[in-house]
C-alpha cells in the first residue's frame, strides 16, 4: 500500500514537473514567433518608406504603392505560419521597387535612403536569427513531447507537435534583379 501511494505521489510531480517544462517551451515558442512578427513588420514598414522614396523620386506608378499598401492589410489580417508567409511575400515585391532605386545614383547617395538600407539590413539579421531561434525552440519541443515517457502525457495534457518556420523553395532560389525589374 505504501509503495503504491509513492508511486502514484511520484508520477503526479513527475506529470506536474513534465507539464510546466513543456508549458514554457510552448511560450518559448510563441515568444520567438512573437518577435519574428514584430520584426517583419518593422521591416515592412522600413522597405515600404524606401519605396516611397524610390517612387517619389523615379515618379513610379503611384498604383503600385497602393496595390503593396492594400497587399500588407490582407497580410496583416492573415494569421499564423501564413501571415509570416505573406509578409515575406510582400517584402519581396517591396524589394524589387527597392532595387530600382540601384538605377539613381543620387538616390542612393542620399543619408536618408543609406540610413533606411542599414535599417532594412539590420532586420534581415535579426529576422534571420529570429527564424533559427524559433526553429530550435520548436525543434526541442516537440523532442521534447516525442520522446519517451513524456510522449505517453504530452497529447493528453494538450501540446501538439508545432511546424518548422520553412522560407519557401522559390525564395532559395537565386534570381537575376534586372529580370526582375523588367517583370516589374
Amino acid at each position: 500500500m505504501t509503495w503504491a501511494i509513492i508511486i502514484v505521489v511520484l508520477l503526479a510531480l513527475y506529470i506536474i514537473v513534465k507539464y510546466n517544462s513543456l508549458l514554457g517551451m510552448r511560450n518559448r515558442i510563441k515568444e520567438t514567433y512573437a518577435a519574428i512578427d514584430i520584426y517583419m513588420q518593422q521591416r515592412y514598414d522600413a522597405l515600404l518608406k524606401v519605396a516611397q522614396t524610390v517612387v517619389e523620386y523615379a515618379k513610379y506608378e503611384e498604383t503600385t504603392l497602393k496595390e503593396i499598401t492594400d497587399q500588407r492589410t490582407m497580410a496583416s489580417n492573415a494569421r499564423g505560419n501564413d501571415k509570416l508567409r505573406a509578409m515575406d511575400e510582400l517584402a519581396g515585391k517591396l524589394s524589387a521597387i527597392v532595387a530600382i532605386g540601384e538605377a539613381y545614383p543620387q538616390l542612393q547617395a542620399s543619408d536618408n535612403y543609406l540610413h533606411l538600407q542599414h535599417t532594412i539590413a539590420d532586420l534581415e539579421e535579426k529576422l534571420s536569427a529570429g527564424r533559427r531561434t524559433y526553429n530550435a525552440n520548436v525543434v526541442a519541443y516537440n523532442t521534447a513531447i516525442g520522446s519517451i515517457p513524456a510522449n505517453l502525457i504530452s497529447g493528453v495534457l494538450g501540446f501538439k507537435e508545432q511546424d518548422l518556420y520553412e522560407v519557401e523553395v522559390s525564395k532559395k532560389v537565386d534570381f537575376n534583379m534586372k529580370e526582375l525589374l523588367q517583370r516589374s
